[in-house]
């Protein structure tokens, strides 16, 4: 997992090294290496060996100096570029490094940006504003970036996608007139010694890689580690799916993929009860389903016993014949963790079930239809404050009745709500985030195949089945987001293509994606 950081972070652990420099320009050149190489492996990918054309978007600040140092690196080794000036005061000394390479200037991309020959070419980069920038693009800006997007052009972005605010992934909407977007939607984003929060916060930064730079055996990975943190915040990935292959020389990576650090194989003397008994509490006559698939999620996450409650008892054992069925939660058994909310109801039996739950010890999963009883109750909400073991499980329309609209810094309304709840919150989405009082992992899924009907229900089974085997709340969490949104990559998989799924796909798929996951493939 990798630490994330703000915008003041990065600043001041930028300083000493800046002070450092004894040439100009050290640091952007070596942030400019990356960059370029990064461009270079995207080009083979498009184009192979022949020469590419690349346009560099160019601001008045330093992401603008290091697009244009890109560019010349880009330029010396063989490809086309051509910058387009952005902002009134581009960076003097990599304007001339680019002029001095063979690089083409221009001071404005054209009258009719639609047809503009910037907009004929294979790659762009993004260096129009930095950290440091506000919401939104101006229009010239805003005109260029729609026509790359238009004509499908790849996009590496330094640092952060231009218009979107570092720190809180905070962004304008679409011109209402043209339609032409307010930011860059990167391909790929490059950044430098650390990740920015924006990097957990939205996926209009596409791939995220992380390159060290630094100067005199003093890295800018090492001055960030030195900065206070009061709030740790964290991203992982759950699918090690590259959409470029990145070459051994390039000094940007790919964030790492989450791992499984507990074993999946039973050891000799476990049995059907030692690997934490899991019990589910989901479904109706109305909505079956919802405790079959939550059944099935839990049943292929774990060796362990798992035990239904519910009035769907003959549904679940005809899908699933090892399940131990009970009509009520009182009559189920021992079990190290539940599972309450799936196609349950809302009347007041499901809330006296709720609130029966909370009055017990074990762990709780919180989801769907429970979440609706406690949005509405103070009563409960002060059970779950009192408990202190509960995980929840939104999504976003879920997570707004509960503690409002999320907003674009989902890490900061998670951890607000993880805080007022006593409880940890996973706020479903492609950026998965997990948030408890004072620690936050964002699990970024790399794809969108787990938004189909009824992988809310698997998911939260396999939280209870990782919330059984022992241990902390908010790490069994992080594991069963990962767990999940690699099973539905997996599943979606065929010998054409990923294609469409649906969730009970992806619990079968779990079981290979535990393997995968705890086997490092």
């Amino acid at each position: 997992m990798e630490q994330l950081y703000t915008v003041e972070q990065v600043r001041t652990a930028e300083r000493p090294l800046l002070d450092a420099q004894t040439e100009p320009d050290e640091l952007m050149r070596e942030a400019a290496a990356a960059v370029a190489a990064t461009a270079h492996d995207m080009l083979t990918g498009l184009v192979g060996e022949r020469a590419g054309r690349v346009v560099l978007l160019v601001g008045s600040g330093g992401n603008g100096g290091d697009a244009l140092y890109a560019g010349a690196r880009l330029r010396l080794d063989g490809h086309r570029v051509a910058a387009v000036l952005l902002g009134a005061h581009p960076h003097e000394r990599a304007l001339q490094a680019l002029r001095d390479a063979g690089g083409e200037v221009l001071e404005h991309p054209g009258d009719d940006t639609a047809h503009s020959p910037v907009l004929d070419v294979d790659l762009a980069v993004d260096g129009i504003t930095g950290i440091g920038g506000r919401p939104g693009l101006r229009p010239d800006a805003a005109a260029v970036v729609a026509g790359l997007a238009a004509n499908r052009v790849p996009v590496i972005s330094v640092d952060v996608p231009s218009g979107i605010a570092a720190d809180t992934a905070e962004r304008l909407e679409a011109d209402l007139e043209t339609g032409a977007p307010r930011h860059v939607t990167a391909t790929v984003t490059v950044t430098f010694g650390g990740l920015r929060r924006v990097h957990a916060l939205t996926s209009a930064c596409g791939e995220v890689l992380l390159a060290d730079i630094g100067l005199g055996g003093r890295m800018l990975s090492g001055t960030l580690a030195e900065q206070p943190i009061s709030d740790d915040e964290f991203l992982t990935r759950a699918v090690d799916r590259p959409t470029f292959q990145w070459s051994a020389s390039n000094p940007a990576r790919p964030v790492a993929a989450h791992r499984l650090l507990d074993a999946v194989e039973p050891g000799a003397g476990d049995d059907k009860y030692t690997g934490g008994v899991t019990g589910i509490a989901a479904g109706s006559a109305k909505y079956p389903g919802a405790g079959v698939l939550a059944t099935e999620g839990a049943l292929r996450a774990t060796p362990a016993m798992v035990r239904y409650a519910g009035s769907c008892r003959g549904e679940v054992v005809r899908a699933h014949p090892e399940v131990v069925t009970s009509d009520t939660v009182a009559a189920a058994g021992r079990v190290q963790s539940w599972v309450v909310g799936p196609g349950r109801g809302t009347d007041e039996t499901a809330r006296a079930e709720l609130a029966g739950l909370l009055a017990r010890p074990e762990p709780l999963v919180i989801d769907a239809d429970a979440l609706t009883v406690l949005a509405g109750d103070d009563a409960l909400k002060r059970d779950v404050v009192k408990h202190g073991n509960c995980l929840l499980t939104p999504h976003a329309g879920e997570f707004a009745r509960i503690g409002g609209a999320a907003g674009p810094d989902r890490i900061t309304a998670a951890r607000d709500l993880a805080r007022e709840l006593n409880a940890t919150v996973l706020l479903k989405g492609r950026l998965t985030v997990v948030a408890s009082a004072e620690l936050v992992t964002v699990v970024g899924s790399g794809h969108s195949w787990a938004a189909t009907p009824g992988s809310g229900d698997v998911l939260s089974g396999l939280c209870g089945a990782w919330l059984a085997r022992g241990g902390q709340v908010h790490a069994a969490a992080v594991t069963a987001a990962a767990l999940h949104a690699r099973a539905a990559w997996l599943a979606a998989q065929t010998p054409f293509g990923p294609g469409p799924i649906v969730a009970s796909d992806i619990a079968a798929a779990l079981p290979w994606a535990a393997a995968e996951m705890a086997n490092n493939h």
